[in-house]
């Protein structure tokens, strides 16, 4: 310490020397030297052309918000609503025979925890729930713990500091806790009253080292998958949930909007993906199902892929995705444009993609209006493509076996605190049931052009996809978002013509 204080009165020294003589020889720290100048890489400034593009951006994501409608940023589940999904899970384990039930969410996978917690604002650490007689009680890493407890209190759960949840190589002056004692204070038992524990999160999920944790405790046979119990409890969406999903779409609307306003030849996904980011911050949108797709030419392969910096040419197919969130609940907006006139060849895919759109919102309807099986609804989509194998084949002079194998994946998913992670809901082929009397739905129709690897193109077209977000009121089924399924003539203005 003395040593530095005295460098410090030498150098203050020296500066005030040169003060004295008029010349100005103290080093300056941000200032950097000729030859520092010289290695560096950093480029200059934004160019005036790309400025003044920028400001012109602007004008055109302005009149997007300005003809938007806009949400209340406060709606919230309410804490009432919360403590009737606890009371309802801790039923159903009850019932099941569980002392217990186990839930996980990490940054990626963060609908489980805040469905019962409240804890919309996961970041960085893994978190972990247990509900059981005593209501929901939140584990947290140490820093984790901390912004657990900023929206826990919404749901009336309880936070616990736990250091198995932490970053794996950090250290915290904090008094943590055993994951024992979480789950003693759920279930109001002591450890050797407790007998079996439900795995409520996938094990796709849950670190295998939580999961070998648990299984300690209590054995491999006292832990039990029993992931359907809280699946059928979070797929039946409650009056505010829906206004919330709702809600969401009126975000995502404006967000594609404004992609719409600004994307054009030369300029980076990035830098279109950037105005879909800022529009739904501004409209509300605290987070987001997943990140802001932009995906132009050759990305369209990735199906799902993210905003890069690549930059769009002039024919390219532009792949536009976003999926903004309200208190959590997600929802889903994904469209397919192309940069400039589209050729002939690019018209008939987007039209095909767009009846099947059409007919698999018909069928869904019609499985919702008469309480049929679900799978007719992905039946009928199937068939669509199925039936246009030799139409495709004559135009393009494939031989296809069957164009329904171009279908890239089901075509209808559940959501809610995730986009597409609920891990049940989905239709398939073999979805006996009928859909729960109040649902909300991804409808997602797309043909992909390549086989099973990037380099396998067996039609000539990458990716075309139309997805909307559906919400199911009993028989009624009504579509959430507003942006025509055919957007080409909004590219330049975002707003309706």
């Amino acid at each position: 310490m003395f040593a530095s204080l005295r460098c410090s009165a030498e150098s203050y020294a020296r500066a005030r020397e040169c003060a004295i003589r008029g010349r100005n020889t103290a080093p300056n720290r941000y200032t950097a030297r000729p030859e520092a100048q010289r290695r560096s890489h950093a480029m200059p400034g934004l160019t005036a052309d790309r400025l003044s593009e920028f400001r012109s951006e602007c004008k055109k994501v302005e009149k997007v918000l300005a003809a938007s409608p806009t949400v209340s940023k406060t709606l919230a589940v309410p804490t009432a609503e919360f403590k009737l999904r606890q009371r309802r899970v801790a039923n159903a384990l009850k019932k099941g025979g569980f002392d217990a039930g186990v839930v996980f969410s990490d940054e990626h996978y963060n609908g489980d925890v805040p469905y019962l917690g409240g804890n919309t604002n996961i970041s960085i650490e893994q978190v972990a729930g247990v509900i059981g007689r005593t209501g929901f009680h939140i584990a947290a890493g140490l820093e984790g713990g901390y912004i657990a407890e900023q929206l826990a209190h919404r749901a009336s759960a309880t936070v616990h500091k736990v250091e198995l949840l932490q970053l794996a190589d950090e250290k915290y002056p904090i008094r943590a806790v055993r994951l024992e004692e979480v789950i003693e204070a759920a279930t109001g038992k002591r450890m050797s009253q407790i007998r079996r524990i439900a795995l409520l999160t996938p094990r796709q999920v849950i670190p295998d080292g939580v999961v070998g944790y648990l299984e300690k405790l209590f054995g491999r046979r006292g832990v039990v998958d029993a992931q359907e119990i809280y699946f059928r409890i979070k797929n039946l969406k409650s009056d505010r949930e829906m206004k919330l999903i709702a809600d969401a779409n009126v975000i995502a609307d404006a967000m594609t909007r404004a992609m719409l306003a600004v994307v054009k030849p030369g300029l980076m996904e990035t830098q279109v993906a950037g105005w879909g980011h800022l529009v739904g911050k501004e409209l509300g949108g605290e987070e987001n199902g997943w990140d802001v797709m932009v995906g132009a030419n050759e990305a369209n392969r990735t199906l799902i892929g993210k905003a890069l910096n690549r930059r769009i040419k002039k024919g390219d197919w532009v792949h536009l995705g976003v999926a903004p969130k309200r208190d959590g609940l997600t929802s889903c907006l994904r469209r397919s444009i192309v940069m400039g006139r589209p050729t002939a060849n690019q018209r008939y895919w987007f039209d095909l993609v767009n009846d099947a759109y059409h007919v698999g919102l018909d069928a869904y309807k019609d499985i919702a209006r008469h309480r049929k099986p679900a799978r007719e609804q992905e039946q009928a989509l199937v068939d669509f493509f199925r039936a246009k194998t030799s139409e495709v084949n004559r135009r393009f002079g494939l031989d296809v076996d069957d164009l329904s194998r171009f279908k890239p994946y089901t075509g209808t998913h559940n959501a809610g605190y995730t986009e597409c992670q609920e891990f049940y809901g989905a239709i398939t082929l073999e979805s006996d049931e009928p859909l729960d009397k109040q649902v909300v739905t991804m409808l997602d129709v797309a043909i992909r052009g390549i086989g099973d690897h990037w380099h396998d193109k067996v039609l000539p077209v990458d990716f075309v996809v139309v997805e909307n977000t559906l919400g199911k009121y009993d028989r009624r089924v009504r579509v959430l978002n507003r942006v025509p399924n055919d957007c080409q003539a909004l590219i330049g203005s975002g707003l309706d013509r």
